[in-house]
């Protein structure tokens, strides 16, 4: 990892953080509010700050201005819902079958979700930018 790779996953994080604290508000009113079951509620609250999250790596994290967006929110969508495959077998193992609270099960959910989506998205959806600038 050159120091450019350790700005972007720094960037990433952050990025990724403000989504979690997103993902995680809108997870808890669905949940604690609308008293709508936990996985459904994951998915939804995982795809609101899905689009939020393209359009802060895109614009700041990869500072990608290429005119490949359609593209990349193809691809971007795609490891996305890898994600939320992950997400939700995660989120069913940690917290129906070990009984790990929800909000805690969606940490340790999210720590899993970054190391892949980091690494699929830098190298597929926004591996354009390097060479389209």
């Amino acid at each position: 990892m050159n120091n450019g790779d350790v700005v972007n996953f720094i960037k990433y994080t952050l990025v990724g953080t403000t989504g979690l604290i997103l993902d995680m508000i809108i997870l808890y009113c669905l949940v604690e509010f609308l008293h709508m079951p936990v996985v459904p509620a994951s998915a939804i609250s995982f795809f609101v700050s899905m689009v939020n999250n393209f359009f802060l790596h895109k614009y700041w994290t990869f500072r990608d201005l290429s005119h490949h967006f359609e593209r990349q929110f193809i691809s971007f969508f795609v490891i996305a819902i890898a994600n939320l495959g992950i997400t939700v077998v995660c989120m069913y193992f940690f917290s129906d079958l070990l009984k790990i609270w929800y909000m805690i099960a969606k940490v340790i959910t999210s720590i899993i979700v970054l190391i892949f989506s980091y690494t699929m998205n830098r190298m597929w959806t926004f591996k354009l930018n390097t060479k389209t600038k």
